[in-house]
């Protein structure tokens, strides 16, 4: 009998130990990989590129395409503003994400569990939760 609590005891202890060292989302529902449906220029012209995706956790976000460019960036994510820059970003592979810039500024115009829509001075991009 003593022995089958103490199991239990440790089993309780390298569950509470093991969770804390997992990493959580901060970012509630922005968290995870997007793919971008539609993105809509301020130009008026339409793109819907296939198999491109932003990824946000934590700070970081990862923009990557099939058979594309894999870019890594920072953002801060602050009540319907996201405000990303890319320190090692090319203007023209940033132009198949629909972003014009090494810095850019969104703003979050619907966000859910599934779908996304982010506005920016240059395009607005619909995302679907992949």
């Amino acid at each position: 009998m003593r022995y089958k609590l103490i199991q239990l005891v440790m089993a309780m202890v390298m569950t509470v130990v093991l969770s804390g060292c997992a990493k959580r989302s901060i970012n509630g529902d922005l968290d995870g990989q997007w793919q971008i449906m539609k993105i809509e220029y301020t130009d008026g012209s339409v793109a819907t590129p296939e198999r491109t995706y932003y990824c946000f956790f934590l700070h970081t976000i990862n923009l990557r395409s099939v058979g594309g460019p894999s870019i890594a960036g920072n953002f801060t994510y602050k009540g319907d503003d996201i405000k990303i820059e890319f320190p090692n970003g090319n203007v023209e592979n940033l132009k198949l994400y629909g972003i014009n810039g090494t810095a850019v500024d969104f703003k979050i115009r619907a966000l859910s569990s599934s779908k996304m829509t982010l506005q920016s001075d240059y395009a607005i991009i619909d995302f679907r939760k992949f």
